[in-house]
């Protein structure tokens, strides 16, 4: 019987901590900073992420090492968020549409509005239904007017984690791909890392504000 109580107790404590998301102190200010979203004037600011599989298309221009860089990006992505990614060319399943260039070929691909949103070097527009819930997005990076590609990665990488519900950025951490200004970061390290994870932890849910997402990160 002893056995028995002390097995129950050990799953409680288990699921506990599969429940609570770990950050730390530093982790926590920057994942205030950037998590929350308002979408209209006098709303709260809530949590807005995917929850529907991701299907991804890249049109415009066929650099490999750009194609490749945006396939390493949601293979990460995938890993952190345990959201379901892949890339499609088919046209009805598609919800994520990056174009690489502002030719008309690729723009061709985007709703009509879009370039309400975007500018000569790139932009992006998506949607989201009444519980905050990411169901389409489309990006523009005009690859070929960035000076290396080493900047067109960097441009690629912040882009794409905006477009996974990071709308904002943060002042606190000049390393992480989320600082405010241009630090040129190429990849997602521990620190990174973690406030995605969080982020995406199944148990914080897209509609929360942070006074409910707050006793999970204890």
């Amino acid at each position: 019987m002893k056995t028995f109580y002390f097995s129950v107790f050990l799953f409680i404590i288990s699921s506990l901590s599969v429940f609570a998301q770990k950050l730390t102190p530093k982790e926590r200010v920057v994942f205030d900073q950037i998590a929350y979203h308002r979408v209209k004037v006098g709303e709260y600011e809530k949590i807005t992420k995917w929850v529907v599989p991701i299907r991804y298309k890249i049109v415009g221009d066929s650099s490999k090492y750009i194609v490749n860089e945006i396939d390493s990006i949601f293979s990460q992505l995938k890993r952190l968020t345990n959201l379901d990614i892949q890339k499609s060319e088919d046209n009805d399943e598609v919800n994520f549409m990056i174009a690489l260039s502002t030719s008309p070929e690729a723009l061709f691909n985007m709703t009509n509005n879009f370039s309400k949103y975007a500018n000569s070097y790139g932009g992006y527009f998506y949607r989201t239904n009444k519980k905050s819930e990411i169901y389409r997005m489309e990006s523009l990076f005009a690859v070929g007017k960035y000076k290396s590609k080493s900047d067109a990665r960097y441009a690629v990488r912040r882009g794409i984690i905006r477009s996974m519900g990071f709308f904002k950025q943060t002042n606190h951490a000049p390393s992480s791909i989320f600082y405010e200004e241009a630090n040129h970061k190429l990849k997602f390290d521990a620190f990174d890392s973690a406030i995605i994870t969080a982020f995406y932890n199944e148990n914080i849910k897209p509609g929360m504000t942070k006074e409910e997402v707050d006793p999970l990160l204890q």
